[in-house]
This record gives C-alpha cells, structure tokens and sequence, in this order.
C-alpha cells in the first residue's frame, strides 16, 4: 500500500500564517525568526498561500485607518483585560468568524506592539473610538492619541491635536488625560481638550474636572498630590492654561455649542476677525492661506463651514464674491488673500 500524505488543516494553516505574519511584523524579529520563516514557507505550497492572504488582509484594515481600530478597539481590550479562560473563548469566536477576524484576532502581539493604544487623523478626518468601559472620545483633524487602559487605571495622553472625551463614571479608576504640560483629571464628565501651540484649552460640558500642571513624573499624580493645587472646571467653563498661568472662562449656551460644533463637522462663526476664522479652518486643509494685507485680518465675518477642504474653499469663495478680494494661488497649495482692487 502506498504513503498516506494527510492534507493539512485549512484553520491551522490560516492561524500558523496569522502567527507568523504577527512574527515578522514585531519589533524585535531575529535572523534566526527569519529562517525558520523562509522553511515553513517551503514546507507545504499552502503555507505561502496563506501567509499572503494574511498580508494582503491586514494591508486592507490598514488601509481602512482609524474607523477599524476603533471597532475592534473595544472588543481587543476586553479580551486583553479578561481571564484566560474568556480570551480564549473570543479567539475562538475570532477563529469561526474568518479569516478576517483570525488576523486581528492571531496578530494582537504585533496590534498592541503598534497599533492598539494610538489613534491618528489625517488632515480633514475625524473618528470616534468607542472605550472598552463605555467611556468614548471623539478625535478632531490632525490628531494623535495613545490609550493606556488596564484594570487600574485609564489614561489618554493626547499628542497633538483636539479630542472630545465622554467619561464613564468610575470612583475608584480616575480618568487622566495628559496635554503639553498638563494633567487633565475626571471621574464621570464630558470635556473637549485642545492642545495649542501657546498651551492647552480644556472645556468642559457636563461635570467638573480638575487641571494640574505635570512634573518630572510621567504618571498621573496621586489624588493627595493635586489637593490645592488643582484647578476645577466646571460645565460651561473653559480653562486657558499655559506655562503656570491659568485663565478660566464662563461661557454660554451658544459659545459652548460653538466650540463643540466641530464634533457634527460644522464650524460656527459669528463677526470674528477673519484671521481666526482662517487660521481655524486651515487646520482642515492642507492648502496655506496668507494675508498680502493685514488689515484684512480683523475684517469680522461669519457663515457655517465644513470641517473639511471643502470649508476652507467656501470661505475663499464667499471671500471673493462677497467680499471683492482678491484671491491668488501660486500652484504649491499657497492661497494669498488680497486687498480688493481700487
């Protein structure tokens, strides 16, 4: 009778792929990873099959941004925090779900490695990522955001960029969000933090949270540590902290919405000089808008714009028909605002 050959198993093919896929993809892969890569490809025609279909899966979830991290965000960090027994029961469930779901399910070394505690927008985009505790943020244009959660702690620490945080109630875990020089401290609020050039602006919607300057340490400081020196915010305050000064503002009704309105991609504005209106909606383009006359800088205007490349074209347009200026580009995404001729 001749050899049986045993045909391999489809599933363990795909999760060996998966495997190796997390492997050569990690950090800290070894020559020696390498090798023993390159023979497992040779051993069965399948192999490499597989491992293809992986990359090219993975290729698309990436290629898809943030809206995918932050669907799966949630369920990876439950399975992450859970017993052993209950992740295992989600990488099954990952497993019968395909071979999308065994990708990012098989590949979570090289997702936490890289990918699982940091949120990025483009120029532009927006996204709004879900928290494993009901707790939410939504992540304004050109932003970036690194989530470090765990069963004792929740901290966010926002690089660059504007973020809206929604926090679910939780005494014994405190909510801490870390912007420039800053602790921003919650325990169950709604606050919109905005990391500018000259410091931070925290405002807050519902609830109270504390600002405290940071020190040398990178943890949040200890209750005890911030008593006194601390400052509350409110709903409907804004705080401007920058350096060791801190300025705190009561806003309305309307200037709350105002400020907020980026979170339903709209910009509001009502007689402002023309300088913060563009320099507000160049943040969602990547074109460079200039003035050839600073006097057109404190011209107030107003309208409802898109948060987008398309706002700061409608405010170019309305600049022109409107207005009479002049507006001239030079071909390298440089818009120049000119005075109307006389």
């Amino acid at each position: 009778m001749g050899d049986v050959h045993r045909l391999p198993n489809s599933d363990d093919t795909e999760r060996e792929a998966s495997a190796w896929f997390a492997r050569m993809n990690a950090d800290d892969v070894t020559a020696d990873d390498r090798t023993r890569f390159e023979a497992w490809l040779r051993t069965q025609s399948c192999n490499a099959k597989a491992y293809t279909e992986v990359s090219a899966t993975w290729q698309e979830l990436v290629k898809s941004g943030p809206l995918v991290r932050a669907v799966y965000f949630g369920q990876v960090m439950n399975a992450a925090l859970a017993p052993p027994a209950s992740r295992r029961r989600w990488a099954a469930a990952a497993v019968a779900a395909g071979i999308g779901a065994i990708v990012l399910g098989a590949v979570w070394n090289l997702y936490k490695q890289k990918e699982e505690t940091r949120f990025q927008t483009a120029i532009g985009e927006q996204v709004a990522v879900a928290l494993p505790d009901g707790s939410s943020f939504d992540l304004n244009t050109d932003s970036r955001i690194w989530v470090d959660y765990s069963q004792r702690r929740r901290v966010i620490r926002l690089e660059r960029g504007e973020a809206y945080f929604k926090v679910a109630h939780d005494t014994q875990r405190p909510f801490w969000v870390r912007a420039g020089d800053y602790w921003v401290r919650a325990v169950g609020t709604a606050f919109n933090v905005y990391l500018r050039p000259t410091g931070v602006e925290v405002t807050v919607s519902e609830g109270t949270v504390s600002v405290v300057k940071a020190t040398a340490n990178e943890s949040p400081p200890s209750d005890p540590a911030i008593t006194g020196s601390a400052a509350a915010v409110t709903a409907g305050e804004q705080a401007d902290v920058h350096g060791r000064a801190e300025v705190i503002h009561e806003l309305n009704s309307a200037q709350l919405t105002r400020l907020l309105a980026w979170r339903k991609s709209s910009l509001y504005f009502q007689d402002q000089p023309l300088g913060d209106v563009v320099n507000e909606l160049m943040r969602y383009t990547t074109l460079k808008i200039e003035f050839d006359d600073d006097a057109l800088r404190q011209v107030p205007v107003g309208g409802t714009f898109q948060t987008s490349p398309e706002g700061a074209e409608a405010l170019l347009t309305m600049l022109r028909d409107g207005f009479g200026t002049n507006i001239r580009r030079d071909g390298e995404g440089h818009v120049h605002i000119e005075s109307p001729a006389k």
